[in-house]
């Protein structure tokens, strides 16, 4: 499985419309055949910082995604406007099929 999060910070007051901009991206993502999930996060310091969260069953899966159209629009789309500075991105591969549950619970 790979397991990437980006830290987006947005311009002031334009998560809202941000969100609403990537939409049909987040939509065309989920239904890829080797999306685990797919979801944003706002920040509750900071609302227009949004963290997504995003999983493939494997680097192929993943590869196959940044190859799409919709992936390709999504970078150079009506969403990026909103973006204030390079995103951070951690990209992890792991070897496991998805969520453990919390020992400590």
């Amino acid at each position: 499985m790979i397991y990437i999060t980006v830290k987006k910070q947005l311009k002031p007051g334009t998560a809202d419309a941000y969100l609403a901009a990537s939409q049909a991206y987040t939509d065309a993502t989920r239904a890829e055949p080797g999306n685990m999930f797919y979801e944003h996060y706002r920040s509750v310091d900071d609302p227009d910082t949004i963290l997504t969260i995003e999983a493939f069953v494997d680097k192929a899966a993943g590869e196959a995604h940044v190859a799409t159209d919709h992936f390709q629009n999504g970078v150079e789309g009506d969403a990026k406007q909103y973006i204030a500075e390079r995103p951070d991105i951690m990209y992890i591969d792991v070897d496991r099929d998805g969520w453990d549950k919390m020992a400590e619970f």
